[in-house]
């Protein structure tokens, strides 16, 4: 018996784990699936002037989830989707960011999936103007078409309308019909006529009777930037973010919300349909639209987050949009309906304006 006895306590002995601090306890099973996606790249189409700040805002995702983030920096909205077009059958990209007005049309080219609710369980923190109405990619941030002006050279204008009163006769920038903000402008302005997308003859005569008062129709954010620092352009339909760039330069610049509105630029984040990681694309959705994510977005990228619980520090809030009244006063349009004469818009203004 004793013999016995002794057998099975070496037996016990010999299969209790050892650790090297002398402990008998049980060592803690480590998970498989803490970092799931080890190894494996998520391709994210974006701005090449935005790619470092993307990539540093999605540091903790590359950490959480074991993946990389490889950033195809084909600059332009318009190059950005036709990529996206030749690439249709065969996507390289998995999530592609777009301006929601671009973002559109890759949606009516069939290039998206929808978003899956149940992975992006942030989606009704989103302001309503974020939720992308048929469930496709969400707005992650925007930033704000308004009027800038230097206050050292002009009056505060009111209105899109009062750039058309003689104050701003030569000194005037306003986006180029085949940018991001040209058709809102018109659709602006006719909309001050009593008017509406469906009749932006009269916006249009407006732009022709004062195209000699407009130093420059732009299409890049530069010349603006290089307008206002040369004195050359006292005021412009803009974007808020610039403003901090340049006064920091100097000048006297302000930001005036005009009494239509102002049009947002927003930043949309869309799963490209048949992409080789639609779980991963769609879990870095939702990774941008997160809270804790929002949180940064300010900071990182200079532009307004469009999560509801979202904060910014005081500085920032000086010039993004922040708050329910600052997103409540931004003017939303009938994108279809933009998309579909946008085309023609161009023409009319390329014919009768910037000849």
């Amino acid at each position: 018996m004793k013999k016995l006895l002794l057998s099975m306590a070496m037996l016990a002995m010999l299969s209790t784990p050892v650790f090297a601090s002398g402990s008998s306890e049980t060592a803690p099973e480590t998970s498989t699936n803490a970092r799931p996606y080890e190894g494996q790249d998520l391709v994210v189409a974006t701005w090449g002037w935005s790619a470092s700040n993307l990539k540093k805002l999605s540091a903790n995702f590359e950490e959480k989830y074991g993946c990389t983030i490889l950033i195809d920096e084909t600059n332009g909205n318009s190059d950005r989707l036709n990529k996206l077009m030749a690439q249709k059958n065969n996507p390289e990209i998995d999530v592609a960011i777009l301006s929601d007005n671009f973002a559109q049309i890759g949606i009516q080219k069939g290039l998206f999936d929808k978003i899956d609710k149940s992975v992006v369980t942030s989606w009704d923190e989103l302001y309503p103007f974020a939720q992308q109405a048929e469930g496709y990619g969400p707005s992650y941030s925007l930033v704000r078409y308004g009027i800038l002006y230097n206050a050292d050279m002009v009056p505060e204008p009111k209105s899109y309308m009062d750039l058309f009163n003689g104050n701003y006769d030569g000194l005037l920038s306003l986006p180029d019909m085949a940018g991001t903000a040209g058709p809102y402008l018109l659709v602006s302005l006719a909309e001050d006529l009593g008017d509406s997308e469906e009749n932006i003859d009269g916006a249009m005569k407006i732009l022709e009777e004062n195209k000699d008062n407009v130093a420059s129709f732009y299409m890049s954010g530069s010349t603006v930037q290089t307008g206002f620092t040369t004195g050359e352009v006292a005021a412009a339909v803009f974007m808020d973010m610039n403003l901090p760039l340049l006064n920091n330069s100097g000048l006297n610049i302000k930001w005036s919300n005009p009494t239509e509105g102002s049009f947002s630029a927003a930043a949309t984040a869309n799963v490209v349909k048949g992409c080789e990681n639609p779980e991963l694309a769609q879990l870095f959705v939702e990774y941008l639209i997160s809270e804790d994510v929002q949180n940064q977005v300010a900071d990182v990228l200079s532009e307004a987050p469009c999560n509801s619980k979202a904060t910014m520090s005081a500085e920032k809030a000086q010039y993004l949009a922040s708050g329910e009244d600052a997103f409540a006063s931004i003017k939303q349009f009938d994108l279809n309906y933009i998309n579909e004469h946008k085309a023609d818009w161009i023409k009319q203004f390329q014919r009768s304006i910037a000849n």
